[in-house]
């Protein structure tokens, strides 16, 4: 692949780095136990999950609406863990873990594709390996990742993540190398390697739909690498500065060439409206109270992404929000959408990072009904990567004049204690997910009137002082 075509021992090295530093953080999960919020549902009282990969479980995957979702394949990823494994949760953690660290390569391949310069054109293009490398590494280690990764029952996080990232590393190679291969290769030959990559694409787009349908809104993150880095289309944001890009497809040819893409998405969309109509109540609100809950709720977001303190595994959504806390969320959203509007010629990262940030989080941000949830850590693990990209870029252009020579030590220094402090806080955060207990006893911390934490503590309580009643759930 064309990733590795250039400086192949430090991209390796980088990949490893990324594994090393994720496994450091969570390799304590794996002593750590089932707890007794959705676990139960999913895992170990769940008597065709226990039963391991049997055809019946493969029916029932794909028919079944439990825990008020559609995603047969992560059904099945369970499945063959209790084949492997039984109910021996560290191992199903282990296999939670390796996920993460393979999303983390993969953002960083990703990332180290889309950036690459044109194979066609002069090297323009400044190297952005360590930028790549932090973004990745960033992502594996923010706080707010750990929920994702040590809570069993979000295995459709780290696995819809795994298929996400596999879509777009395979678009990238798709759209990088098209031009190439103009070049280079014979007709047949470019044919295949035009075709494998865009049908591999659609491939792990629909595998990933199949493990949590929040994906539906990555066509359009596609688009958003044509924009920038890729630089495929003409669009009213231009000019850009080429740094080597084409920039010479049309956008409605762009849009034709995702139309797969959007089909999956529709279909999924519909399937999911379907499953989740009988598992959640219903939120019978206005256009205005939903848009004040959808600002509050990505400003919520961008101060956890940014400032990863009083993180709890349920923010109960409040009865009523207060309307200087609405008007203040979208004054915030839209000076940072202003901001990013007047840099987008010096830093059109900030364009595809805001955007990605933005469309990922759409589907949980409010617009449908979230039950009792306003937001959550987990909905985070993909669409936090545009936050990186805006904070990475954009740092990156204001010091690149101000730090030359050895003086580059000084944003390499904070970079790295950045990812210090975040492996620190995870670290942390990952010691209250040992079992129920510790889980509930911190969300109460958080937030003492948080009733399902409450309540959720009081059965469990009970049921360890009464184990001939309900056992209590395995190790």
């Amino acid at each position: 692949m064309a990733i590795f075509q250039s400086s192949r021992p430090r991209i390796l090295i980088a990949c490893l780095f990324l594994v090393l530093a994720t496994l450091a953080v969570y390799w304590p999960v794996r002593h750590y136990g089932f707890v007794e919020y959705d676990d139960n549902d999913y895992v170990y009282e769940n008597p065709v999950v226990r039963a391991g990969l049997t055809w019946q479980g493969v029916q029932w995957s794909l028919v079944d609406r439990q825990a008020s979702n559609w995603h047969p394949l992560t059904w099945l990823s369970h499945m063959a863990d209790c084949q492997f494994f039984g109910l021996n949760a560290g191992a199903h953690h282990l296999v939670s873990i390796a996920f993460h660290c393979a999303n983390a390569v993969l953002l960083f391949l990703l990332l180290q594709t889309i950036m690459r310069p044109p194979p066609d054109g002069p090297d323009q293009r400044p190297d952005s390996f360590w930028l790549n490398l932090f973004v990745a590494a960033l992502f594996a280690l923010h706080p707010l990742r750990v929920e994702s990764v040590a809570w069993i029952s979000e295995r459709k996080d780290v696995l819809s993540g795994f298929f996400g990232l596999l879509t777009l590393l395979c678009y990238a190679q798709h759209a990088t190398r098209s031009k190439s291969l103009m070049i280079q290769t014979t007709p047949a030959s470019r044919f295949t390697f035009h075709v494998s990559f865009y049908f591999l694409s659609i491939l792990f787009f629909a595998l990933g739909l199949l493990s949590k349908p929040v994906l539906v809104t990555l066509p359009f993150i596609m688009l958003l690498l044509d924009y920038w880095p890729l630089e495929r289309q003409l669009s009213p944001w231009k000019p850009l500065p080429r740094h080597g890009g084409h920039g010479v497809t049309a956008l409605p040819k762009l849009l034709a060439e995702k139309w797969p893409f959007f089909l999956l998405a529709a279909l999924s969309c519909v399937i999911t409206l379907l499953a989740q109509r009988t598992g959640l109540p219903a939120q019978n609100m206005g256009i205005f109270p939903r848009i004040e809950t959808i600002a509050v709720n990505y400003l919520g977001y961008i101060e956890k992404l940014l400032w990863p303190q009083n993180l709890s595994f349920l923010y109960l959504r409040p009865d009523a929000i207060p309307v200087q806390e609405c008007v203040m969320a979208l004054l915030v959203l839209f000076c940072i959408s202003a901001l990013v509007y007047a840099g987008r010629r010096r830093c059109p990262a900030l364009v595809t990072g805001w955007l990605w940030f933005l469309f990922m989080l759409l589907p949980v941000s409010g617009i449908v009904s979230l039950g009792r949830l306003s937001i959550a850590d987990r909905y985070t693990y993909l669409a936090g990567i545009g936050l990186y990209l805006m904070v990475a870029w954009a740092f990156a252009d204001i010091v690149g004049a101000w730090f030359q020579g050895w003086r580059k030590i000084v944003p390499a220094a904070a970079a790295a204690a950045i990812l210090a402090v975040c492996a620190l806080l995870s670290r942390q955060q990952l010691g209250y997910w040992q079992n129920t207990q510790t889980l509930m006893e911190h969300a109460l911390q958080v937030d003492p009137g948080n009733y399902v934490a409450k309540q959720n503590l009081h059965i469990y309580l009970f049921e360890k002082a009464h184990p001939n009643l309900r056992p209590p759930p395995p190790d």
